[in-house]
C-alpha cells in the first residue's frame, strides 16, 4: 500500500528519482525493490557520526528513519526537520498529512513487508482484508565485543484482548562483556540503548530485579520455554541458552498492572525510573559522554501492557540491544525521571474537552538531556514550556497554566480564572536571593564588591563568568534586569509538542542548570489536553464497550440516541417516548490503567553537567 500511494503514485520511483541504474542517493523504490532498499538500511546520504543510529526505516521509530524525516520535513517542517533537505526536491508537492500518516502508521505498525496497517483503510477510503497481527523483523545483536542483546520471553495474545501481564527471567552477560566496559560494583556500561517490539505492544517496562528473591523461588511460578522449537517445555532459569536460540525461560505471565503484588511482593516497578527499557520513556543515544550501567547478572521483571485488537492470535516479542561505553568517552551517569506527580490530574466530562497542567524540577547542577510524555488514547496534545508559568493572581493564584490560555478550537476552561498565566525570566545577574528581581540593595552590593575586586561568596549570580570577581560589565547586566525585568515568552519557551499517544515524541533538549541556579531556571511546565468525545462523539468513553481489565464507569450522558443529554437510564435517551433505540452509556474520563481510562505523565533523563 505505501508503495502503490505514495513512492508509485508521487513519482518516488521514476525513472527520473528512485529507480534504474542510478537511482538517486542510491535508494531504488522501484516495485518489489523498495522494502529492501529501505527498512533496517543504513542511511548513505548522512554521516552515522552525526546521526548515530539514522537509517533509511529503522521499524517502529520514524524519528530515526531518514525516510520519514525528509518527508515530513517537507509537509510539517515547524514539527520536523530533514538532516539534509525536505522531500520531494523538484517543486514537487510536499506528502498530504494523509499520506504522511499512512507512512507513519507503517513505520511505527513495524514497516512489515506484508499486512494491513491499522488504520490505514480510513486515510483512504480503501476496502482492505480484516487486519491480522503485524510481527516486526527482528531486531540483529550488536557485533560481539561491542554491546549486548537481551530478549523478552515470547507471548502469544489471544483475539481481542487487552492485557497488563508481569513476568521474570535470568540473564547472564558476563562473557560477552570485556573488561574495558565493566563498572567496579560488577556491572556493565552502556552509552547507547536500542529497543524493537511487535506492534501489539502499549507499553513495555523491563527492570533488574533488586528484591529478596532468587531466580530459584517457587514464588514466581513453574519456569518454561516461551518461543522455539522447546515451547512449553520445562526449564531451570539459570541455565542460560537451554531454551535454543528462539527461546527464553521464563515464569508465567500473571495479569498485574505495574507488577503491583506480583511474584513475592517486592517486584512492583511502577512506571520504573531505573528501568533498563521503558517504551513510554526516552532512550539512550550516547550522546554529551552520557553512560548508564547494568549488572552482569540478574533477574529481569518484564512488565508488558498489550492489545490485539484482530481476531487472530497475536505473537509479542521484544529485544532490547545495549552498545558499550568506554569510561574514558563517556563521564556522566544518567539520570532517569518519571514525574507522576499529576498522573491522575484529569477528568474529563462526556463529549467534553479539558486541559491540565503541571511544573517539573529538574536537579541543580544537571543537564537535562531528554523529554518525552505518556498519556492514553484521549490524550490528544502535550506541549512542554521551559519556565514556571503560573496563574498570577485569582482564585487559582499559583496554579500551574498554559500560557496560550484557552484554545481556540476545544472550549477547554481558563485553568486561571481571568487572571493572567505568566513566567517572569529570571535575572541572569544581580538576584542574589532568587526571588527573580535585582533590587537596590543587591546593586549596592555588586558595586562594593566590584570596587574592592572581592569574590561574592553570599551572591555568587553577581558573578556571571565565574571569574572570581564582579566586573563592570555583570553590573551593567544587573542594572538592565533591575530597570526591566522580563517575561517568558510562550513561543519562545514552547519546547516539545507530541500530538499523538501511540508514539510520543521524545525530544532531546540539552539543557544545562548551574549549581546556583534558582528554582525557576529549571522548572518545565507540561500541559496535556484531553478530548472524551468532543471532536467525535463516537469516541466517547461508554461504560458498555471498554476493554477487558478496565473497570466499570457511572453513565451520565447519552451516548445514542439524543447523543449528549443529561441520563440515568436508557429511555431517558430516546429520540421519542418508547422508541427504544437511547443508551445511557457515556461516561467520564479519569485515571485509570487501561487503554480507555487516562494518564498524565512528564518522562525524561537527566545527566550532571
Amino acid at each position: 500500500m505505501v508503495e502503490q500511494l505514495i513512492f508509485a503514485r508521487r513519482g518516488c520511483a521514476a525513472v527520473t528519482c528512485h529507480s534504474g541504474p542510478a537511482p538517486s542517493g542510491g535508494l531504488d523504490l522501484s516495485p518489489g525493490a523498495a522494502y529492501d532498499n529501505l527498512v533496517d538500511v543504513p542511511a548513505q546520504s548522512v554521516s552515522p557520526e552525526q546521526h548515530p543510529g539514522l537509517a533509511r526505516v529503522v521499524p517502529s521509530s520514524k524519528a530515526r528513519s531518514l525516510l520519514w524525516l525528509n518527508v515530513a520535513g517537507a509537509t510539517l517542517p515547524a514539527l520536523w526537520r530533514a538532516p539534509l533537505r525536505p522531500m520531494p526536491i523538484g517543486g514537487l508537492a510536499p506528502l498530504t498529512t494523509a499520506e504522511l500518516e499512512l507512512l507513519q502508521l507503517w513505520i511505527e505498525n513495524g514497516a512489515t513487508r506484508t499486512g494491513v496497517v491499522p488504520g490505514s483503510a480510513a486515510l483512504f477510503d480503501a476496502c482492505l482484508p480484516p487486519p491480522e497481527p503485524l510481527r516486526i523483523e527482528p531486531l540483529a545483536p550488536p557485533p560481539a565485543g561491542s554491546g549486548v542483546q537481551l530478549r523478552a520471553p515470547t507471548q502469544i495474545l489471544p483475539p481481542a484482548t487487552e492485557r497488563e501481564t508481569c513476568f521474570v527471567s535470568y540473564y547472564d552477560v558476563t562473557a560477552a562483556v570485556p573488561p574495558l566496559f565493566r563498572g567496579p560494583s560488577g556491572t556493565f556500561r552502556y552509552k547507547r540503548l536500542e529497543a524493537r517490539q511487535d506492534p501489539l505492544s502499549h507499553h513495555a517496562v523491563v527492570i533488574v530485579y533488586r528484591g529478596a528473591a532468587s531466580i530459584d523461588d517457587p514464588v514466581w511460578g513453574a519456569f518454561a520455554c516461551r518461543g522455539g522449537a522447546r515451547d512449553g517445555e520445562p526449564c531451570a532459569p539459570r541455565q542460560v541458552g537451554a531454551c535454543g536460540d528462539a527461546g527464553i525461560c521464563a515464569s508465567p505471565p500473571r495479569a498485574s498492572p505495574a507488577c503491583i503484588g506480583f511474584g513475592p511482593g517486592d517486584a512492583s516497578i511502577g512506571i520504573a525510573e531505573d528501568s533498563l527499557f521503558n517504551s513510554m520513556g526516552t532512550s539512550l543515544d550516547g550522546s554529551d559522554g552520557v553512560y548508564e550501567e547494568a549488572p552482569l547478572t540478574g533477574v529481569l521483571v518484564w512488565n508488558s501492557h498489550a492489545f490485539n485488537v484482530t481476531n487472530a492470535p497475536g505473537t509479542l516479542d521484544m529485544w532490547v540491544n545495549f552498545e558499550f561505553a568506554a569510561p574514558p568517552v563517556q563521564q556522566r551517569l544518567l539520570d532517569r525521571f518519571v514525574d507522576i506527580s499529576a498522573i491522575s490530574k484529569m477528568r474529563v466530562p462526556p463529549f467534553g474537552v479539558q486541559e491540565v497542567c503541571n511544573h517539573h524540577v529538574a536537579p541543580a547542577g544537571h543537564r537535562l538531556i531528554e523529554i518525552a510524555s505518556h498519556t492514553h488514547k484521549r490524550g490528544k496534545r502535550v506541549r512542554v514550556f521551559e519556565g514556571d508559568f503560573t496563574c498570577r493572581g485569582g482564585p487559582e493564584a499559583g496554579a500551574p497554566c498554559s500560557p496560550y490560555g484557552p484554545d481556540a478550537g476545544f472550549p477547554v476552561a481558563d485553568l486561571c480564572a481571568g487572571a493572567p498565566c505568566e513566567s517572569i525570566q529570571p535575572p541572569r545577574l544581580g538576584d542574589c536571593d532568587g526571588d527573580l528581581r535585582v533590587s537596590i540593595a543587591e546593586l549596592v552590593r555588586g558595586v562594593a564588591l566590584a570596587s574592592r575586586g572581592e569574590a561574592p561568596l553570599d551572591c555568587p549570580r553577581l558573578d556571571g563568568d565565574e571569574s572570581g570577581t564582579v566586573t563592570v560589565d555583570e553590573l551593567i547586566a544587573a542594572v538592565g534586569a533591575a530597570i526591566a525585568p522580563a517575561l517568558r515568552d510562550a513561543d519562545a519557551n514552547l519546547v516539545y509538542t507530541s500530538l499523538t499517544y501511540a508514539d510520543p515524541l521524545v525530544l532531546g533538549l540539552r539543557r544545562d542548570y548551574r549549581p546556583r541556579s534558582v528554582r525557576a531556571e529549571r522548572t518545565l511546565t507540561y500541559c496535556g489536553l484531553y478530548d472524551n468525545g468532543f471532536a467525535d462523539p463516537a469516541e466517547v468513553r461508554r461504560n458498555s464497550i471498554r476493554p477487558t481489565n478496565a473497570a466499570a464507569c457511572q453513565p451520565t450522558r447519552c451516548a445514542e440516541g439524543a447523543i449528549g443529554e443529561a441520563c440515568g437510564q436508557n429511555a431517558d435517551c430516546d429520540t421519542a417516548p418508547g422508541a427504544g433505540d437511547g443508551a445511557c452509556d457515556a461516561c467520564a474520563v479519569g485515571f485509570g490503567l487501561s487503554t480507555d481510562d487516562e494518564m498524565f505523565v512528564l518522562i525524561g533523563s537527566t545527566g550532571p553537567r
